[in-house]
């Protein structure tokens, strides 16, 4: 399947683009980029909001078309377009972070692999970026971009500084502390490191449920980065990074469990799950070197993620206490390269190998051995890619056509048959080429409209292929699963004026041969695997009012609906021949919206501001939802409306101070799909 994009081949440059400065996004293009310019629907956070949100993945729970779903208290994902987990790409510096064993649905690895006090900004790009980022980049695609120490000056000699963090909130019981160091030496290196260390208690939930009990864990991060500049203008970067959460609770499903609105409470004594991720990578990048790479970056990375599961409970009057897990280690290159005259080219290949295991104790003795633990064991998959796209000036437009070319192979070394229990091994490879064409008009010096028409896709993962236990329900190994293929048309406008910015669009996405999961049971305990097609739209819009000079106002609201194929039918059928119906897509985001108002005074040396947040009732319910008894209610999620206030201060050049009333009428309430309530009325203090 491939969207035609043969404007690549037109040969007139692009001009430049005579716009105010303002923030720049890499993300969408892999240049530098002014946000007004780009025909993507695009958001920006900066440091501030990252230092005072509690975890990375929350820090999106804002934007437009993102909802964060939160299985646990360490355990959220951000749904967007309403697409999680593997149907989004986490970058950071631009590196892949994810990996074949990604769980479907929610998972906690957007939680475990990213520490938010060390991003400098996120760029998230909403929609199919797939001709750049390949497999998964079909919802969005979030690129952190991680803070450096500054380039020194000529002959300044050796300079170092010294820097903390901390963190504390009244509902989470938790406190978040950092310390780092940075140094420079003239203008030849710089230097960054730090250790962030997070202990959270047990979550207070709003009014009706108060203290969640079993909810706490605790975190440990390090990180180090080295940029070095030569004398040919090269810029050299070394980075290495560790995220290790520790005996993260899946509480829903313990005896822990508190009902919300009539939800099931869980039975297992205890379910804790260990998570490491830890990344290397080294990049050399360029400018103005003329030619077909006048710029360009050559990244070489290796991503080891380390995952347990820790689970005890009563089955069939025995004790069961079962030990799962698995690691991944991910090697990477990349290439990306550009012109003077718009082109911009590259290459990706990862190689990943995983093992996976698997020990189960009942009554205290051990089992026999198991073929595989949550994945397939001694397992390899193999991608490489291609790519190639370009910026065309026409009279009216600018217009963005770019290609990519996929070829991915698994290898999955130890499996267990589903038909027969022995262990059996295989191996599946796939071709694949997609394409996208977008475009911008400007309607004025500082507005414009855009439109796109891009293709997403994403290969069977091991995950899809092989796993036996997602978690909540059992399923089945199911080795015949075709490539996912999504296409999104999108139109949209966005501009500022003297007191107004904005950016409205809308968007329709057809999916085809999805791999959806359908419950083969009445309990819904097991699902079958299968590829089926389906559609969402959505309506977004980001809006900022300067009322006055020291006010601004924020508006972000979004809405979206959509439907897939479904297998349902009774107990005792075979799962192919199950009726095929059309039903809502799993935790489908209702109409959301988010006001703020802030005031800044004294040159930006203080500020205050309120703001609301507000979901409506998610009543729309896959089947899968409608069985998943202990996170959503019979009739769906309730709506809610949370309301705070938040102060902060300036205190040096360095130094600010954050104070925030959070959920000021301690209102009850869950974000839909999560097995966790929100935090109650909370006080928050953040010095950083």
């Amino acid at each position: 399947m491939i969207l035609t994009a043969s404007l690549l081949l037109l040969q007139e440059p692009v001009p430049e683009i005579d716009a105010p400065q303002h923030e720049v996004v890499v993300t969408a293009t892999t240049t530098p980029t002014e946000a007004l310019e780009l025909p993507w629907s695009t958001s920006l956070l900066g440091y501030e909001d990252l230092a005072t949100s509690r975890s990375f993945s929350e820090s999106l729970r804002a934007l437009p078309s993102v909802m964060v779903q939160k299985t646990a208290y360490g355990q959220s994902s951000p749904y967007i377009r309403g697409l999680t987990g593997y149907h989004n790409v986490l970058l950071l510096d631009g590196v892949r972070m994810n990996h074949s064993a990604f769980r479907a649905g929610p998972n906690q690895y957007w939680s475990a692999s990213v520490d938010p006090l060390t991003i400098e900004q996120l760029e998230v790009v909403r929609g199919p970026n797939s001709v750049l980022y390949g497999s998964d980049a079909i919802g969005g695609t979030v690129n952190a971009v991680t803070r450096s120490t500054p380039r020194g000056e000529a002959n300044g000699g050796l300079v170092s500084s010294s820097g903390a963090y901390a963190r504390w909130s009244s509902a989470e019981d938790s406190w978040t502390g950092r310390v780092e160091g940075f140094w420079s030496q003239n203008d030849d290196w710089s230097m960054l490191a730090g250790v962030t260390s997070r202990k959270y208690g047990d979550l207070t939930a709003g009014d009706l449920t108060g203290l969640q009990p079993g909810t706490g864990y605790d975190e440990l991060d390090g990180d180090v980065r080295m940029d070095r500049w030569t004398d040919s203008g090269v810029h050299l970067t070394f980075a290495a990074r560790t995220v290790r959460q520790d005996d993260v609770p899946r509480t829903h499903k313990t005896l822990d469990s508190i009902s919300f609105n009539g939800t099931s409470t869980g039975s297992e004594n205890h379910r804790l799950h260990d998570q490491t991720s830890d990344l290397v990578y080294a990049r050399a990048e360029w400018e103005d070197a003329g030619g077909l790479w006048d710029r360009g970056e050559l990244t070489a990375s290796f991503h080891r993620t380390d995952e347990s599961r820790d689970r005890e409970r009563i089955k069939s009057s025995q004790l069961r206490h079962d030990i799962q897990g698995f690691t991944v280690g991910d090697f990477g290159l990349l290439a990306r390269f550009g012109t003077d005259t718009g082109w911009d080219w590259g290459a990706e290949i990862h190689h990943e190998k995983i093992d996976s295991f698997k020990k189960e104790w009942r009554d205290g003795v051990l089992q026999a051995p198991f073929i595989q633990g949550p994945v397939a064991d001694d397992s390899t998959v193999d991608t490489a890619a291609l790519y190639l796209q370009r910026e065309i000036q026409l009279e009216d437009w600018t217009v963005v056509p770019g290609v990519r070319a996929t070829r991915a192979r698994v290898n999955a070394g130890a499996v267990e048959d589903p038909d027969t229990g022995n262990e059996v091994s295989f191996s599946r490879s796939w071709d694949g080429v997609v394409g996208s064409l977008r475009g911008i008009r400007w309607t004025g010096e500082d507005r414009n409209v855009f439109i796109g028409l891009s293709q997403g896709f994403r290969n069977p993962s091991l995950y899809d292929l092989t796993s036996l236990d997602e978690t909540s329900v059992v399923e089945t190994p199911e080795f015949d699963l075709e490539p996912e293929y999504f296409l999104q048309a999108e139109v949209g406008t966005q501009g500022r004026e003297k007191n107004l910015a904005w950016q409205l669009s809308a968007w329709q996405t057809w999916m085809n041969d999805m791999i959806i999961r359908s419950p083969e049971e009445a309990s819904g305990s097991s699902v079958g695997k299968d590829n089926a097609d389906g559609w969402m739209h959505g309506l977004e819009a980001d809006v900022k009012w300067s009322l006055a000079p020291e006010w601004e106002a924020h508006l972000m609201a979004s809405w979206m609906d959509g439907e897939v194929d479904q297998r349902v039918g009774a107990d005792g059928v075979a799962f192919e021949d199950l009726s095929i119906v059309s039903a809502p897509v799993d935790r489908l985001m209702p109409l959301q919206a988010y006001l703020s108002a802030r005031r800044t005074m004294n040159g930006g040396h203080f500020w205050y501001e309120g703001w609301a947040w507000a979901m409506g009732d998610a009543d729309k319910l896959s089947f899968r939802d409608e069985r998943d008894t202990s996170r959503i209610p019979a009739d769906g999620t309730p709506a809610f409306t949370l309301f705070g206030l938040s102060v902060g201060w300036k205190l040096s050049k360095d130094l600010n101070l954050s104070l925030q009333i959070e959920n000021l009428t301690d209102e009850d309430y869950r974000v839909h799909g999560s097995g966790i309530n929100g935090s109650g009325r909370s006080i928050v203090a953040v010095l950083y």
